[in-house]
C-alpha cells in the first residue's frame, strides 16, 4: 500500500487555537472522492468540514481554479488533503499547498486512514497519522478462509471468560483512545457491562471503527446462537474486529455467563446482538449497563416489512420485537436508538410514548 504523508510543519507545533477547525479535502481522478466521501460518511456519520472534487470528470474541469478557492476560502483553517496516486497530476497540483503550515496532503488514500482522520481532534499530529497508515496497511491482506488462518480463527472462538479478561491493562493502553470520549449523554462507570448494542449486522464498519472507539473499548462479545454455531460467520466477524481488542462469538445463554463472571468486569465490554428479544435477555439476565443502544434491527429477518412497525430506515420491529422493547425501555429508560456517534441521541421511550 502506497499512502505517503507530507506535512510541513517548519518547526511549528499545531494547536486547536490557532486555525477555526478541520476541513479535509478529497481530491481524485474521476469519481472517487465522491464516492469514497459517501461511504465515509455511511460507517461515520456526516460531516459538513468535506469537501470533493472530482478532477477530469469533464473536458471543460478547471481543477487548478477549484484547488485555488477552496483554499482561499479555507485559510485560516486546518486542512487535510487527500488524494489518490502519488505520481497522478491531482496530487502534483497539490503539492504546492503542501508547503503551507496549515495544510497536511495525504496520498494513495484509503477508506480506513480517511475515516480516523474524520474522527480525530482537529489538533490530530503528524505521528499520529502515520499511525493511522500504518494500521490500514495491516488491514490490506489477501483473505484467505482456509488453512493456517482458519485454524487461527477457529482457536480464537474457543476462547472463555480467562482469556477476555487476560491482560485487561495492557488492552487498556494499547486500543483505548488517547481522549476516551464517554457516550453523548450518560456512562455508568458501576455498570457490569460498558455497552450493549442492538445491531443486526453484528460487528461491521459503524461498529469497529466509531463505537468501538467512542466507548473505549477492549472487547466485543457477541451473543447470538446463528452466528457462534457458523464458523464462516464467525471468522468473517473475527475479521472485522479493530486490531487490540479481544473477542468472543458466543450462542446468548453462554455470553451471559461468561457477562456474569466477575473477571468480565475488568474490561471495558460492548456486547451485540442482533434483536431486541436477545438484549432484553441479556439485561435481564446481567443486570446493569452504562448504554444501551438500538441501532440496527429487522433487515435481514426474512420477514416482509408490512408486518413490521418501522421506527426508522434501520429498525423494523415484528410484534414480538416491540414488546421487547417496550420491556426493555421499562429496563432501561435511557435506552437511545442511535446509528453511529455523530447522529442524535433519540430516547426509544420519546419514540415509543408518541406511538401509543
Amino acid at each position: 500500500m502506497n499512502i505517503k504523508v507530507r506535512y510541513i510543519t517548519k518547526g511549528k507545533e499545531y494547536r486547536r487555537s490557532e486555525y477555526q477547525m478541520k476541513q479535509i479535502l478529497i481530491a481524485t481522478h474521476g469519481k472517487m472522492a465522491s464516492g469514497i466521501r459517501y461511504t465515509a460518511e455511511l460507517i461515520v456519520g456526516k460531516m459538513a468540514e468535506i469537501t470533493t472534487i472530482d478532477a477530469y470528470v469533464t473536458p471543460e474541469d478547471n481543477v487548478e481554479k477549484k484547488f485555488e478557492e477552496y483554499f482561499a476560502q479555507h485559510e485560516n483553517d486546518r486542512i487535510f488533503v487527500f488524494t489518490d496516486l502519488m505520481g497522478g497530476s491531482v496530487n502534483q497540483k497539490l503539492l504546492g499547498y503542501s508547503q503551507k503550515e496549515n495544510v497536511t496532503l495525504i496520498t494513495g488514500t484509503n477508506l480506513p486512514v480517511l475515516m480516523q482522520v474524520m474522527m480525530a481532534d482537529d489538533d490530530v499530529t503528524e505521528d499520529e497519522i502515520r499511525e493511522f497508515i500504518d494500521d490500514a496497511r495491516e488491514e490490506l491482506q489477501v483473505v484467505d478462509l482456509g488453512g493456517e488462518k482458519k485454524s487461527t480463527v477457529e482457536k480464537n472462538a474457543e476462547e472463555d471468560t480467562a482469556q477476555i479478561s487476560e491482560g485487561a491493562a495492557s488492552y487498556a493502553k494499547k486500543s483505548a483512545p488517547k481522549k476516551a470520549p464517554a457516550p453523548q449523554s450518560y456512562d455508568n462507570s458501576t455498570a457490569k457491562i460498558t455497552a450493549l448494542r442492538v445491531d443486526d449486522r453484528l460487528i461491521h464498519g459503524q461498529v469497529a471503527m466509531t463505537w468501538t472507539k467512542q466507548l473505549a473499548v477492549q472487547g466485543i462479545v457477541v451473543a447470538n446462537d446463528e452466528a457462534a454455531n457458523d464458523n464462516t460467520q464467525k471468522m468473517a466477524l473475527k475479521m472485522a474486529v479493530p486490531g487490540g481488542i479481544k473477542s468472543l462469538i458466543k450462542p446468548v445463554d453462554e455470553a451471559i455467563r461468561i457477562l456474569n463472571n466477575p473477571k468480565a468486569s475488568r474490561m471495558r465490554i460492548l456486547v451485540l446482538t442482533r434483536t431486541v428479544k436477545d438484549a432484553l435477555k441479556i439485561r435481564q439476565s446481567v443486570g446493569e449497563i452504562g448504554f444501551l443502544n438500538v441501532g440496527n434491527t429487522g433487515r435481514f429477518d426474512g420477514i416482509d416489512v408490512s408486518e413490521k412497525l418501522v421506527l426508522t430506515p434501520t429498525i423494523m420491529l415484528t410484534k414480538a420485537e416491540q414488546q421487547a422493547l417496550k420491556e426493555l425501555v421499562a429496563l432501561d429508560p435511557k435506552a437511545c436508538m442511535q446509528q453511529v456517534p455523530n447522529d442524535e441521541q433519540k430516547l426509544v421511550k420519546d419514540i415509543l410514548d408518541k406511538l401509543d
